[in-house]
């Protein structure tokens, strides 16, 4: 994996410096500069093998935390560089041209090369940095004839995918995560699972911080395929005891875990069934989810369930009686569009449910594309979520 990364950056590296060099080779060797486009490329690739050789030596939280800096790094200074190319390439070839109409494309190109290239990069700056804790908070109102009247109304906040694992000791995102979450004063908070990227360990600058959020109806989470230590390499004894580890930081954080099981939540004369599932994935991710056995105690009663994995919806969970199944996972693959009115992430090609609320014969999934990143420290156009779910009984 780390070898394919090393030669996917230098293909990058290759494709962006080499052109540039040979389209600006005069300039660079009027003012001097060759040597510090050499220096510029040799860095990089230096962070490149990095990456490769030095953080697989690393343990599993460093290696992430490093390379998640480094992916971030090489983003930011070579996607600008392609965006350039694109748009300047052609305006060099309009130039060739002397209709007036090829002089003044030309000029719009190199010009619009410059101008967007140095706005993306900016952006990429942003997302990478502040941005990464700019959380915004999504507002659903999922409306069902299986709502309870007592639940009409009914406010969930859901949050998915925290990856602490990614974050510094000191980082300050979850702190304002936690004011967010108690300024939307839900009545219950559900979490879908990645709490961690491997092991248990990671949630530990966090505890009293996540502990201070509070629910009337309580604070519930499941496992999702990042939470069991499958990644980390660990030995049956030591992943026991990650396992066993992590169920008491949840504990201390003040979840209750959901494991293959319901609870029954009672509001006035009604009642609904909150079921979670431990994570139901496709190979290659992890499956231990049990539906049948997560249902068996609901009798009929109305099922709100959580499910880490969204595949799990279309491929299971339509057989059964679920009115609304929340789920992560996706990320939105940390990168897309957001717009009023357009979305567009190219997790679509993987996931066909990716983000947002899905609907299918009147039972609904909602996918948060969570609030925290691995990987990549950061996302780009895909700010981290908050959910604020309204459940809404109509007839």
């Amino acid at each position: 994996m780390r070898m394919m990364m090393l030669l996917t950056g230098l293909a990058l590296v290759g494709l962006c410096d080499v052109p540039l060099y040979l389209l600006f080779r005069k300039s660079l060797k009027k003012y001097r500069s060759e040597i510090w486009f050499g220096i510029h490329s040799l860095c990089f690739i230096g962070l490149l093998l990095l990456l490769a050789f030095y953080v697989p030596r690393l343990g599993t939280t460093e290696g992430h935390r490093f390379s998640g800096c480094i992916a971030a790094v090489l983003l930011a200074g070579y996607l600008p560089k392609l965006l350039f190319l694109c748009l300047y390439l052609p305006g060099r070839i309009l130039n060739c041209f002397s209709a007036p109409l090829s002089q003044w494309l030309s000029r719009f190109f190199r010009g619009a090369a410059v101008l967007f290239s140095a706005v993306f990069f900016l952006i990429l700056l942003y997302d990478f940095t502040w941005g990464r804790n700019r959380y915004k908070v999504e507002e659903v109102e999922v409306s069902s004839p299986e709502v309870p009247a007592a639940f009409d109304g009914f406010r969930i906040v859901q949050l998915t995918d925290m990856h602490l694992g990614s974050r510094s000791p000191g980082d300050v995102g979850i702190s304002r995560l936690c004011d967010r979450v108690d300024a939307l004063q839900p009545d219950l908070i559900v979490f879908t699972g990645d709490m961690v990227n491997n092991l248990a360990s990671e949630m530990t600058p966090w505890i009293e911080t996540l502990a201070r959020l509070k629910a009337p109806y309580g604070k519930y989470a499941v496992m999702g395929n990042h939470d069991y230590g499958d990644y980390a390499g660990l030995r049956s004894e030591e992943r026991a005891r990650n396992s066993e580890r992590f169920y008491e930081n949840m504990e201390r954080m003040g979840f209750t875990m959901l494991d293959n099981a319901a609870v029954p939540l009672i509001r006035q004369n009604d009642t609904l069934m909150l079921c979670g599932v431990e994570n139901w994935g496709e190979p290659p991710f992890s499956r231990y989810g049990d539906l049948p056995r997560a249902l068996r105690d609901c009798d009929g009663l109305p099922v709100l369930l959580l499910s880490h994995n969204p595949s799990h919806w279309r491929t299971e969970v339509l057989e059964y009686p679920v009115f609304l199944t929340l789920s992560g996972h996706t990320h939105a693959m940390q990168m897309g569009i957001d717009l009023p009115g357009f979305r567009w992430s190219p997790a679509r090609y993987r996931y066909p449910e990716y983000n947002g609320l899905y609907e299918h014969d009147g039972r609904y999934l909602y996918v948060s594309r969570g609030a925290g990143y691995i990987g990549l420290n950061g996302r780009i156009g895909m700010r981290p979520e908050i959910t604020l779910l309204r459940l809404k009984r109509c007839e």
